[in-house]
């Protein structure tokens, strides 16, 4: 669910993956991992310094990279089974 997010964000920010990849730091310390690579960070269990470092890339906190930016809640009804929307102001 967040892999959709992180990748949203990235894209919202003018980013490309190819892009954030380049400006990643690799295990030696030097800017540059592989578009591959990042995708399989951001599909993976990504560590919290990675998220970091994307967030921090992109100009995001790492909250809000994870954040799921829809403006209404939606649940379902327990009875009829129907969607409900709250519109969040």
């Amino acid at each position: 669910l967040y892999t959709m997010n992180i990748k949203e964000q990235i894209q919202k920010r003018g980013f490309t993956v190819s892009q954030v990849a380049a400006l990643m730091t690799n295990k030696n310390g030097e800017k540059g991992i592989t578009q591959s690579s990042l995708s399989q960070i951001i599909n993976g269990n990504p560590s919290l310094d990675k998220l970091r470092e994307i967030a921090s890339i992109i100009g995001l906190s790492v909250s809000e990279l994870l954040q799921d930016e829809k403006d209404s809640l939606s649940l379902t009804c327990p009875h009829c089974g129907k969607d409900i929307n709250i519109k969040v102001e």
